[in-house]
C-alpha cells in the first residue's frame, strides 16, 4: 500500500475526539478515522480505496 506512512502520521495527529468523525464514504458507508485505521492497517481493499480518496483530497 501506498502511502500508508503518511496516513499514519496524519492520523497520530488528529485529536482523540475527531477519530469517531466521517472522513470518506465507501459505497454508501461512513469511514470514521478509527475504521479506516484499521482498514489501512490490515492491508484490505477498502484500505486501498480510502488511500486513495485521501490522497485525491489532498488529505494525505
Amino acid at each position: 500500500m501506498e502511502k500508508t506512512e503518511d496516513f499514519f502520521k496524519v492520523y497520530a495527529g488528529v485529536p482523540l475526539k475527531e477519530r469517531d468523525n466521517v472522513i470518506v464514504v465507501i459505497d454508501k458507508n461512513p469511514i470514521s478515522w478509527n475504521l479506516a485505521y484499521q482498514e489501512i492497517k490490515n492491508k484490505t481493499e477498502n484500505g486501498e480505496k480510502i488511500l486513495k480518496i485521501l490522497r485525491d483530497l489532498e488529505i494525505i
